[in-house]
């Protein structure tokens, strides 16, 4: 099954993917999948990007310059273009997108979906967000918070985790505590959580990653259940392998 199909993603759907574990492998990945099924993609971030991550794309336009012209143009080419905001030398990274430019892109690109980074983790499997993320636009129809697999049974600190007080916070485990499915599904179906800023209608699917790193799956699938048990607002959680040739292990639904 490929990423699209298990998302149950449309052509003109718009997925913001937030918490670690693999979004931007996850963002690129399914615009991939887009453009092989013949349709179009526009990745993007609204928080930020690195120069690595940038090149993934077959085109890039920077927010300077993007206009309906200059994104229909390079859809045109490559139908898939990156659009990011202003580079920085000094961090090797790209900003995000404002609100509005990514209102324009929706309305300069009918039909076409649109992909969005919408917060970091400083490269960690596992996070909570802070105050100021995630930055999911209103118009955003799908939100998919990530994990990666590979967290289970590691210890709740820094090393690990992204703002490891936080994940306490919400989960009621003490810091040090080895990382359960129970933590994570705690925190992916938290309202400050996984589900933080999600838009009034927008679909939401969780996707645990890297599960191939598991001695076995029962971690992962205790996870989904516990996500789908307890948490109406979550749809299915799809159990993944991003950089393998097959994506998609197992689709969790009720």
């Amino acid at each position: 099954m490929k990423l699209a199909d298990a998302l149950d993603v449309r052509v003109d759907e718009v997925v913001a993917f937030v918490g670690g574990g693999g979004k931007t492998t996850a963002m690129f990945r399914l615009a991939r999948e887009m453009v092989e099924r013949g349709e179009r993609a526009i990745t993007t971030t609204t928080t930020h990007i690195f120069a690595a991550q940038i090149a993934l794309a077959p085109a890039h336009v920077s927010a300077a310059d993007a206009t309906r012209e200059s994104v229909s143009a390079a859809l045109s080419a490559h139908r898939h273009v990156l659009v990011i905001g202003a580079p920085s030398a000094e961090t090797g990274r790209a900003g995000g997108i404002s609100p509005e430019l990514f209102r324009s892109l929706r309305a300069w690109c009918p039909g076409v979906c649109i992909l969005n980074e919408a917060d970091g983790s400083r490269m960690r499997p596992f996070k909570a967000p802070a105050a100021h993320e995630p930055l999911i636009p209103a118009e955003t129809t799908l939100v998919v918070p990530v994990v990666g697999a590979d967290v289970f049974g590691k210890t709740l600190d820094a090393e690990h985790v992204h703002r490891p007080e936080l994940v306490s916070a919400l989960s009621g485990a003490p810091p040090g505590t080895p990382i359960t499915p129970e933590i994570v599904a705690r925190v992916l179906a938290h309202p400050d959580g996984g589900r933080k800023n999600v838009p009034a209608g927008a679909r939401v699917v969780a996707l645990i990653n890297k599960v191939e790193s598991l001695p076995d799956r029962k971690p992962a699938r205790e996870t989904a259940e516990r996500l789908l048990r307890c948490e109406p607002a979550i749809q299915s959680v799809v159990l993944a392998t991003l950089r393998g040739n097959e994506p998609v292990i197992e689709v969790c639904s009720r």
